[in-house]
């Protein structure tokens, strides 16, 4: 039995919105600070660009790629403890980070253990807010995704901050304090409806009981079916007899004796071991249908396409945000100029955020065509970059064009993966796009930190960051013609 929970579209819900909101602003301001501590790791750690530039990126790799894994997690401990678990991680791996002046312990410290736990935590955003929105599911993501953009607003001013009072070491533990409140927000994610769960197994077990009162009045030669938690494994009996059927005979209790001894196999070949044998038989068809069904996710209304195009827009997204602060300094800009571009890019991100959340609620406005628009004008922003450089004031603009086009596509993450694969799969649909972001985020500012270091123009790594944002925008326009007609 199954009935309409009170916390959908309301009550409760908007709690968990609040918690996933404050989940996303402590995960991006985590993932904005490579851009900006970049500038401290090169002065106080390694001069090396290209060594350097690995210490961000495996951060952003870490936290997108752990997507998968994060799913299994959520699925074995619940939202709550996902978000707990990841604010520990994220503690432990800045703690750790301050204590190292090696780029390689950096990596292994800043970028893996504390790029895990981000990734655990948002991944808790990202699928929570499916489990309590229904209607306003749209307005709640756009809600929650703003705060990425809110963290990215504060970063800036935070980090300059810090590093000019504590140095590098003394930066990354405050930051690690500050990460440590996802434990905090990731508690008030209850799981859903328990009670409603409650109700429903008791009910279930009272069909079940009923069920048996009816095997026991049965006339002629029933049948007997044995059905396990999941509804996989069935095993029918062949007709068993009751020569008794007096009220202590037909108790439930006295069911598995009765089924045993009316059976027609013998020896070997009891119920149990056909059990057995069939659970066998079970385990290895759910392991081909896990097969089937991952294989034919990809290939559900484009999905791979969209996964393309993911993995162009995190190349080139890493790329620019890692390389930005260094490169606004080479070109005059102060150390806290440069930082302050994360701010002002914030700004209109965090709008941007909610407006394509709206946009998006609206039937007549395609998830794909606001992907596809959005994802071109970031591009645009990038290719005129190297016009927009020259002067703070210039690079302002470029911060105020970048952040109102950058941020919206990743409201749209989580209802373009309901469009193409359905709400039923988008926790591991959602595990898969962030895996996607991760290959992307872990090569970009490499691949950049090559080009400039090969060719001496820095202004190369930007069109570079922007040819990126067109092949994405392309795979995603190649969707609909994909797409099975409804």
């Amino acid at each position: 039995m199954k009935r309409q929970r009170k916390d959908i579209d309301c009550g409760y819900a908007w709690v968990v919105c609040v918690a996933c909101f404050a989940i996303e602003l402590l995960c991006g301001t985590l993932n904005s600070s490579p851009g900006v501590i970049t500038p401290a790791i090169l002065e106080e750690v390694d001069g090396d660009l290209v060594k350097v530039s690995w210490v961000g990126s495996t951060l952003l790799g870490t936290f997108s790629m752990c997507g998968p894994l994060a799913g299994i997690i959520q699925g074995r401990i619940g939202n709550r403890w996902t978000g707990i678990l990841g604010g520990i991680l994220m503690l432990l791996g800045l703690t750790a980070a301050s204590f190292c002046r090696t780029v390689t312990g950096l990596i292994l410290t800043f970028g893996v253990i504390a790029g895990l736990g981000c990734g655990l935590a948002a991944n808790v955003s990202g699928v929570a807010p499916s489990n309590y929105f229904n209607k306003r599911l749209p307005v709640a993501y756009g809600i929650c995704m703003s705060g990425g953009a809110l963290g990215l607003l504060a970063i800036g001013p935070l980090a300059v901050q810090l590093l000019e009072m504590y140095t590098l070491s003394g930066a990354l533990l405050i930051l690690g304090g500050i990460t440590f409140n996802v434990c905090l927000v990731g508690a008030l994610i209850r799981p859903p409806s328990t009670l409603m769960q409650e109700e429903s197994m008791s009910i279930d077990l009272a069909h079940h009981q009923e069920d048996t009162d009816e095997i026991c009045d049965a006339q002629g030669d029933p049948t007997m079916t044995m059905q396990s938690q999941h509804n996989v494994l069935t095993v029918e009996t062949t007709t068993v007899k009751f020569e008794q059927r007096d009220e202590n005979q037909c108790s439930p209790a006295n069911l598995p004796r009765i089924v045993k001894e009316n059976s027609p196999w013998k020896g070997n070949e009891t119920a149990e071991s056909l059990l057995e044998h069939s659970s066998h038989l079970t385990t290895e068809n759910s392991r081909s249908m896990i097969m089937h069904q991952c294989v034919a996710l990809f290939c559900t209304n484009g999905f791979f396409l969209y996964l393309l195009s993911i993995i162009f827009w995190s190349l080139g997204g890493s790329a620019c945000m890692v390389h930005l602060p260094n490169f606004a300094e080479l070109r005059g800009s102060t150390p806290a100029q440069s930082a302050s571009l994360f701010t002002v890019m914030g700004v209109p991100a965090l709008f941007s955020g909610l407006l394509i959340g709206f946009a998006s609620s609206d039937p007549a406005i395609g998830n794909i065509i606001l992907h596809v628009g959005l994802q071109g004008m970031t591009a645009v922003s990038l290719l005129l970059l190297p016009v927009l450089s020259h002067t703070y004031s210039l690079q302002m603009i470029f911060s105020v064009l970048y952040g109102t086009y950058s941020q919206g596509p990743y409201t749209l993450v989580s209802p373009i993966c309901i469009e193409l694969i359905g709400r039923s799969k988008l926790a591991i649909g959602y595990g898969i796009c962030s895996f996607c972001f991760g290959l992307g985020s872990m090569v970009g500012p490499p691949i950049a930190s090559l080009i400039y270091e090969s060719t001496g123009v820095y202004d190369l790594t930007f069109l570079f960051s922007g040819a990126c944002f067109i092949i994405s925008a392309f795979l995603a326009l190649c969707i609909p013609l994909t797409k099975k007609p409804t």
